[in-house]
């Protein structure tokens, strides 16, 4: 079979979630013998392959942390359509794929979109930021954005949720009857080869000592509320760093706001994205503990990639977190509760085994990329009947 990913901006990862999640899968269903087509944002047209992956670049209208809703997807469609119109299934990794995916569906083709998470409701955080005469602005982007998780539910052959919250949610405000349920895997980022000193020379890049740190790693957007988690550690008084990496830009609204909110604080670092897998390993195994603050996603793979190291995890209140983890994790309800999380977890009243326990239990039955390829493949042999 010959499975198409577009909306993604492209493999190898070096974004978010969506390209995490396209890398991943990618690499499973090489194995099981399809053939797959990644289309990749890019300066120009052309074609290439990587790691068995053929991908399809196609010039795309960007910013550092904005992609033109819906053009590229459209424009990468009629390029897929060009150079591999043999295609078999279609899927959109992305809401606003919905308008490029009614052009799939008069080609003949299986599609399938997954909107990821309640991508309108993030237009709503973002406008807290941004200028007075830029809100009209992202008004209309949160009406569109809630058009094209409808077109989701009623477009494609199938509508993927990664999350059951994100499933209900479909299924109850637009009365999906089409809705599967496939989440992600945790990506491994180190092997077990790596020596101690190795990884002590790693942190020291970062003027960094095992379990002297919090840790964030994240995309640097409102509805990801790192602002609570630097409020939060600030009020904690702790001793401790707090790491933040992420892709910082001085001309958005909201780490300008973040970077006024560090106050030129020694103990609070923002680093900008680490794309080497060893390092980035190196640092969440390390850490004293991680910070989850996502408000409005379905499952993140951000989260998941930590879940593998069986540190402790305090995370947001919200049910899409409390999905993932159960159990697994310390659960703060805003910066106030999440200062009284950290002075509890460093004086020890917060017992870590349970924590561990789940978080390696979720991984190994629910969240492994085995598990996960094992019903795409599925699924996707079912289209082609």
């Amino acid at each position: 079979m010959r499975i198409a990913f577009v909306g993604s901006r492209g493999i190898p990862a070096k974004y978010g979630g969506n390209e995490t999640f396209v890398e991943e899968i990618a690499k499973e269903l090489l194995k099981a013998g399809f053939s797959v087509y990644v289309t990749c944002e890019s300066h120009r047209f052309f074609r290439d392959v990587y790691d068995g992956v053929i991908r399809l670049h196609v010039p795309a209208l960007q910013g550092k942390s904005l992609t033109i809703l819906s053009v590229n997807d459209l424009i990468s469609t009629m390029y897929l359509f060009k150079n591999s119109s043999d295609v078999d299934v279609i899927y959109y990794v992305a809401p606003d794929g919905a308008l490029a995916a009614i052009l799939a569906k008069l080609w003949k083709k299986k599609v399938l979109i997954n909107p990821d998470g309640v991508e309108w409701r993030r237009l709503l955080k973002r406008s807290r930021f941004v200028p007075f005469y830029l809100k009209p602005f992202y008004l209309i982007v949160m009406i569109y954005m809630y058009i094209m998780e409808w077109f989701s539910c009623k477009v494609p052959e199938v509508t993927v949720a990664d999350s059951l919250r994100i499933k209900e949610h479909l299924e109850n405000r637009h009365n999906a009857k089409n809705v599967v349920y496939i989440t992600y895997g945790a990506r491994r980022l180190i092997n077990f080869k790596m020596s101690r000193e190795e990884e002590l020379r790693i942190l020291a890049e970062y003027e960094l000592l095992p379990r002297e740190y919090y840790l964030t790693v994240a995309r640097i957007v409102a509805e990801n509320n790192i602002d609570m988690e630097v409020e939060g550690f600030k009020k904690s008084k702790s001793t401790k760093k707090l790491v933040i990496v992420g892709n910082f830009n001085e001309k958005d609204p909201f780490s300008r706001y973040l970077l006024n909110l560090r106050d030129g604080r020694e103990e609070i670092l923002y680093l900008t994205p680490i794309y080497d897998r060893k390092v980035l390993g190196v640092l969440r195994k390390n850490c004293f503990a991680y910070i989850h603050a996502y408000e409005v996603g379905g499952t993140n793979p951000s989260l998941l990639e930590q879940m593998l190291f069986k540190r402790p995890v305090l995370a947001y209140d919200v049910p899409f977190n409390r999905e993932v983890l159960q159990e697994g994790g310390i659960y703060f309800e805003d910066a106030e509760d999440l200062a009284r999380k950290i002075k509890m977890l460093e004086r020890g009243d917060i017992d870590l085994k349970l924590i561990k326990k789940t978080q390696i239990k979720r991984i190994t039955r629910r969240y492994n990329w085995e598990k996960v390829a094992k019903e795409y493949k599925c699924l996707f042999r079912r289209l082609s009947y």
